[in-house]
């Protein structure tokens, strides 16, 4: 055996660590962008803006939950960032569009369930909600077409190997949710 097929057979240190690198960053995605989505929920219940502390106390205080989204936001860029880089390392689908798509997604769908659950259209919040969801589209649009490839590789490329990762994505993603839940609820 040649010393280059030698390096081929044998995974470097960085693939062995990027697996498990990829599977941790699925899963604190899933539980970023699950505070994120219930912080926003509980900051809408109290009609979308409250504050604490400081020399100007407002007249509504932040709900229980809501400074999760501070750790929640940066946590869940930085996250998908260095999970795209591991995934990609292993020819994994990078995390950086499904972040973006269920970020903008979900957030799009609390601000128009909050535009029609009063009394009447609460037009500020119903803008806010259909420009989310344009900015969630292309995500969804990628996200789509990448399973397409995933599980139908187009006869002109081969199948690159990355086609377990899109159930294992989910799998995992639906994981992430459930931990998020429970520690949100845990933490507010």
């Amino acid at each position: 055996m040649t010393a280059e097929a030698t390096a081929k057979s044998q995974p470097s240190r960085w693939a062995s660590k990027a697996v498990p690198a990829t599977v941790v960053s699925v899963l604190v995605l899933g539980i970023t962008l699950t505070w994120t989505f219930f912080s926003m929920r509980a900051v809408m219940n109290v009609g979308g803006a409250c504050a604490d502390g400081g020399p100007y106390v407002s007249a509504q205080p932040c709900p229980d939950g809501s400074y999760l989204i501070a750790i929640a936001a940066p946590v869940m860029i930085i996250t998908a960032m260095a999970g795209s880089a591991a995934a990609l390392s292993i020819n994994a689908p990078n995390l950086l569009i499904p972040m973006w798509g269920l970020l903008f997604g979900s957030l799009g769908w609390n601000f128009l369930e909050y535009a029609v659950k009063g009394d009447g259209i609460v037009w500020g919040w119903m803008v806010c909600g259909v420009m989310f969801w344009l900015m969630a589209a292309p995500a969804v649009f990628g996200i789509l077409v990448g399973i397409k490839n995933a599980v139908l590789p187009p006869a002109r490329q081969p199948s690159t190997g990355s086609r377990w990762w899109v159930p294992a994505y989910a799998a995992l993603g639906a994981v992430g949710f459930l931990a998020g839940v429970w520690s949100y609820n845990a933490l507010s």
